[in-house]
C-alpha cells in the first residue's frame, strides 16, 4: 500500500474510533454522579506508564498497565508493552528492565491507546502515584495519534494521586516516593519501575490511606469525600 493510501486508511480508522468513543461519552455519567458514588463500591482505574523519558511531547511510552479495583480488590486488568518511536536509553533500561528487544514487536501506540481507553470506559476515576505525569503523557499521546477528543476522558479533575493524598494523611515522612509510602502502609513492591507492580502498589496505598483516614475519625462515605481531602489536582506544565 502506498503512503497516501496508508495515511487515508489511518485517518478513516481514527475517525471511526473517535465516532464510537464519542457516542459512548455522550452516555457517560456526570461528574456529580461519579463523585456521589459510595467509595467502597466505586470502580477505580489505577494506572502506571513506563516511558523513555520525562517529556510527554518528545518521549515515548514503553509500557502501560491499568487495573480496575473495587474496595481494594482487582477486578480487571489491561497491561501491555508499547512500541516506542525512539530507542530506550541505557539508563532507562537499567531502571525499568525494559529493553529495546522487548518492545521491538510490541503493539503500536495508536492500537494500545484505543484498547486502553475502551478498557477504562467513558468516565474513569483514575488513580496513580504522581498520576498527573501519567495523565499528561496519555493526553499528549492521544493528540499525537490523532485521537482528538478521546483525551478528554483522561480527566485530571476526577483523578486521585496517592502521593498527594499521602502528604495530607501522613505528614512528615522523609520522602513521598511510592516505595517509601507503600512501606509505611505495610505494602512491599517487589518489582518497582514496572507498570503492573507499580499499579498494584498505588492501589494498596490508596485503600490503606482511606483506612487510615477512617481510623482518624474522618467520614469517608463517597468518592467526593476523598477528593475533598486531596484537593483537585493541577495539570503539569
Amino acid at each position: 500500500m502506498n503512503s497516501s493510501l496508508l495515511n487515508a486508511s489511518e485517518t478513516l480508522q481514527t475517525s471511526l474510533f473517535s465516532s464510537l468513543f464519542s457516542q459512548e461519552s455522550e452516555a457517560a455519567p456526570s461528574s456529580k454522579t461519579l463523585m456521589a458514588q459510595a467509595f467502597d463500591t466505586a470502580t477505580f482505574t489505577v494506572i502506571d506508564l513506563e516511558t523513555t523519558g520525562l517529556n510527554a511531547k518528545r518521549n515515548s511510552i514503553t509500557e502501560i498497565t491499568a487495573i480496575q479495583f473495587v474496595n481494594g480488590q482487582a477486578i480487571d486488568i489491561f497491561s501491555t508493552l508499547v512500541q516506542p518511536k525512539e530507542p530506550i536509553p541505557y539508563e532507562v533500561e537499567s531502571l525499568t528492565g525494559i529493553s529495546n528487544e522487548m518492545v521491538e514487536n510490541a503493539p503500536p501506540l495508536m492500537m494500545v491507546l484505543n484498547d486502553l481507553i475502551s478498557f477504562m470506559g467513558p468516565a474513569p476515576l483514575l488513580v496513580g502515584h504522581n498520576v498527573s505525569f501519567d495523565i499528561q503523557f496519555l493526553r499528549e499521546k492521544c493528540l499525537e495519534c490523532g485521537l482528538v477528543g478521546l483525551e478528554q476522558r483522561i480527566d485530571i479533575s476526577k483523578a486521585f494521586c496517592t502521593k498527594v493524598l499521602a502528604q495530607k494523611v501522613m505528614p512528615g515522612l522523609p520522602s513521598y516516593e511510592g516505595i517509601v509510602v507503600a512501606t509505611q502502609c505495610g505494602y512491599h513492591n517487589n518489582n518497582p519501575h514496572r507498570a503492573e507492580a507499580d499499579v498494584r502498589m498505588s492501589a494498596a496505598i490508596l485503600f490503606a490511606l482511606v483506612e487510615k483516614l477512617r481510623q482518624q475519625g474522618q467520614a469517608i462515605t463517597t468518592v467526593k469525600d476523598v477528593l475533598a481531602i486531596q484537593g483537585v489536582l493541577q495539570e503539569r506544565g
